[in-house]
C-alpha cells in the first residue's frame, strides 16, 4: 500500500513539474531579435507641387514651380507586435527652381533651389501577408526645416532663408523578405510641410513670403536591415 501510495505522489510530482516547467518557458518567450528593431535607409523621386506664398511688403501672391526632386532618408525602427511599428525618420529632400509667377501675372523663370529636411515619427502597421511580401500603410507627425536660395527672372529678389514648419506624411508600401534579416521596401509617400515663411533671398530687398507650403508626392526604394 504504501509501495503504491509513494509511486502516485511521485508520478503526480512529476506531472506537475513538467507543467510547471512549460508554463515557465511559455511565460519568458519573446519575439526573436530580428523581430524587434531595424534600419531601414531608402532614396527616390520627389514630386513638388507649387509652393505658394503671400509677400510683404509686395502685398502679393507668388507661386513657385520646381522641377522632380530627390529624396534620402533613414529611419530607426522598433516592431510592436505582429502589426505594428514604430520608428524615427530623419530625411532630405531637395528640388530645382523651374519658374515663378507674382500675383495675376504670366509665369516667368527661376532660379536656384529649395530644400527640406525632416524629422517624423511614424507608425506603420503591416496589414496583409503574401509570400514572403507584405502590405503595410500608415503615416507620421514632426517637423521639417524648409529653405531656398532662388532668384526670379533675373531679379534680385526670390525665396530665401526659411524656417521651421510642421510636417507630417502618409503612405503605404510593400516589403520583400530577401533574407532573414533582410527587406526591401517599396513605398509610396505624401509629405506635407505648412506655415514656413522664407526671407528675401538678396539682403538688398527688404521682403518676407509668408505661410509658405510645400507638398510632394515620393516613390522610394528602401533596404532593411533587422536585429
Amino acid at each position: 500500500m504504501k509501495v503504491r501510495l509513494l509511486a502516485g505522489v511521485s508520478a503526480m510530482a512529476l506531472t506537475l513539474g513538467w507543467n510547471s516547467a512549460n508554463a515557465a518557458d511559455a511565460a519568458i518567450e519573446v519575439p526573436a531579435a530580428q523581430d524587434l528593431w531595424y534600419v531601414t535607409l531608402f532614396g527616390g523621386a520627389s514630386f513638388p507641387n507649387d509652393v505658394k506664398t503671400f509677400g510683404v511688403p509686395y502685398n502679393q501672391d507668388f507661386s513657385m514651380d520646381f522641377d522632380t526632386g530627390f529624396v534620402v532618408g533613414g529611419v530607426v525602427g522598433r516592431r510592436l507586435n505582429d502589426v505594428f511599428r514604430l520608428e524615427g525618420e530623419l530625411s532630405y529632400a531637395r528640388y530645382k527652381a523651374d519658374s515663378y509667377v507674382e500675383g495675376p501675372s504670366a509665369w516667368l523663370p527661376a532660379d536656384g533651389d529649395l530644400s527640406a529636411t525632416y524629422l517624423l515619427a511614424n507608425v506603420w502597421a503591416d496589414v496583409a501577408h503574401f509570400g514572403d511580401a507584405k502590405l503595410y500603410v500608415g503615416g507620421g507627425i514632426g517637423a521639417a526645416y524648409v529653405t531656398a536660395d532662388t532668384t526670379w527672372d533675373g531679379h534680385t529678389y526670390g525665396y530665401g532663408s526659411g524656417g521651421w514648419g510642421f510636417a507630417g506624411q502618409a503612405g503605404a508600401g510593400v516589403t520583400y523578405a530577401l533574407a532573414q534579416n533582410i527587406d526591401l521596401d517599396f513605398g509610396y509617400r505624401f509629405k506635407a510641410v505648412s506655415a514656413v515663411d522664407f526671407e528675401s533671398s538678396r539682403e538688398a530687398v527688404n521682403g518676407v513670403y509668408q505661410n509658405g507650403k510645400l507638398n510632394s508626392h515620393n516613390l522610394q526604394l528602401g533596404v532593411t536591415f533587422k536585429f
